[in-house]
């Protein structure tokens, strides 16, 4: 046989026995060549773009063209593959990218609701962490529309809503262990101006000789005692012609957890508290002050009285670094400065030093705090109107405070009321209050109440507006 006989058969009886469209591997339809074309390529090779008119499309395979070894039945193709008219498949995907696909945007879905799903779990871990703080507090259910208010006219009403007035009132409650009555030992207004967050303090001198109920006249801190929270709100509205929009009462004591939670304030001892006794004990007024807070809230469990004699008594005047105890005997203090309104200056300069401090605070001092303090806190504020005080607590400023009577003197009425603040007089001191919490110029005191109570007053102490002794200034601002 020669060494082209393997090549020599018989083309049509090739054609009769493969399928109709298939040729055999490296056979070339009869004129498939012209003549002076190019010599044939290599097996298994082509030129491309040089197939015959009513040949396959280039780049696809003849229906039953694969051989017996491992071919796919005629006519198959694999699974998912698109085919198009003309070339080879374009942006076609095997079914395997596309389980992997779905496979793919299933896991980026679900890791999108964990995401979902942790967010919202930790904004109620917010919620009920807030909610068991402020829980704890004692929230008031009195209604502030059914405190009594004066007949003030429209122009003091305007006025009047573009601030807020809340009333703090320390109490001293170790008699009843609760927050609905006792001693007021200290009595502050706040007004906040809605637009500008101003805060102003001004302190009601607790002796001050005020109508506390229907032609009673007394300390105004009677009212409180007496009467309760309701009563002081309404002595404080019908005496200063003023609608106060909710209070805020706190245990004395509890002071000095917030002091010590906010780890001490600096304050200045002068050389008048190191030297002044107690007129009733003959003892150094700071120190026995000092001494009785923390036998009261036994600071010192290991020691028989529970107070330390080194937190009391002082060797020169300076500033010190002061613990809550001694912060609280500081503001309790009124034997060592200008008694009542001397007092009540140290009270409104440690609150100052504690809304800065406090601004500060990093959460575990903050969250120390509430645990403390909220439960010896009592308000007729919402939680509403505590979230949105909350909020803006960064933007409030810390401005101009000051005491009311602002024209004031001392004086013995009887050995019932014993020595009271004498406002001199009550109805000059309403206007001065208007000028300095609400910025009212030339205020007109209503004439059925402010002008008759301070008409009493006069009448029955003899004491008029040229009888002022002291004219308490303002204590200036700070940031």
């Amino acid at each position: 046989m020669s060494n082209f006989e393997d090549y020599d058969f018989d083309l049509e009886a090739e054609r009769r026995r493969r399928p109709a469209g298939s040729r055999p591997a490296g056979a070339r339809p009869s004129g498939a060549r012209p003549a002076g074309a190019r010599r044939p390529r290599p097996e298994g090779s082509r030129p491309a773009g040089s197939r015959p008119a009513g040949s396959r499309p280039a780049g696809s395979r003849s229906a039953g063209a694969r051989s017996a070894e491992g071919g796919r039945p005629t006519g198959t193709r694999p699974q998912g593959t698109r085919r198009p008219e003309s070339g080879r498949p374009t942006n076609s995907r095997p079914a395997s990218r596309k389980k992997t696909n779905r496979a793919a945007q299933k896991k980026k879905t679900r890791r999108t609701i964990i995401v979902v799903e942790i967010v919202v779990l930790l904004i109620l871990a917010l919620v009920f962490f807030l909610w068991s703080k402020i829980g704890k507090v004692n929230w008031d259910n009195i209604n502030i529309d059914n405190i009594e208010v004066n007949n003030l006219d429209a122009a003091t009403e305007e006025v009047l809503s573009q601030y807020k007035t809340i009333a703090l009132f320390g109490v001293d409650n170790r008699s009843n262990g609760n927050l609905d009555s006792g001693n007021s030992d200290a009595i502050i207004l706040v007004s906040i101006n809605n637009d500008t967050k101003d805060v102003k303090m001004l302190s009601v001198q607790r002796d001050t000789y005020l109508q506390v109920d229907k032609d009673l006249y007394r300390k105004c801190n009677y009212a409180y005692n007496h009467g309760g929270v309701e009563k002081a709100l309404e002595m404080l509205n019908t005496n200063l012609d003023i609608k106060v929009d909710g209070y805020v009462a706190v245990d004395f004591y509890a002071l000095a957890k917030i002091v010590d939670d906010l780890g001490g304030l600096d304050l200045e001892i002068t050389q008048r508290m190191i030297d002044t006794n107690n007129e009733k004990t003959g003892q150094n007024a700071l120190a026995g002050y000092i001494a009785e807070v923390e036998n009261v809230l036994k600071y010192y469990p290991d020691r028989e009285e529970y107070w330390a004699r080194e937190d009391c008594y002082f060797d020169k005047p300076g500033t010190y670094h002061l613990n809550g105890a001694q912060v609280v005997g500081y503001c309790r203090n009124r034997y060592a400065v200008n008694n009542d309104y001397g007092r009540a200056e140290n009270q409104r300069k440690v609150v100052k030093l504690i809304v800065e401090k406090a601004k500060s605070a990093n959460v575990g001092q903050l969250n120390k705090i509430a645990d403390d303090v909220f439960p010896k806190i009592a308000t007729s504020l919402s939680l509403g109107q505590c979230m949105d005080m909350a909020k803006d607590v960064s933007k409030y400023t810390m401005a101009e405070s000051s005491g009311f009577p602002f024209a004031l003197t001392t004086k013995t009425i009887n050995q019932k009321t014993g020595s009271v603040v004498v406002p001199c007089t009550l109805t000059t001191n309403v206007v001065q209050l208007h000028k300095f919490l609400y910025n009212q110029d030339d205020y007109d005191p209503t004439d059925d109440m402010v002008d008759v109570i301070s008409d009493h007053i006069k009448s029955e102490t003899g004491l008029s507006e040229s009888s002022a002794e002291i004219n308490q200034a303002v204590d200036g601002s700070g940031n």
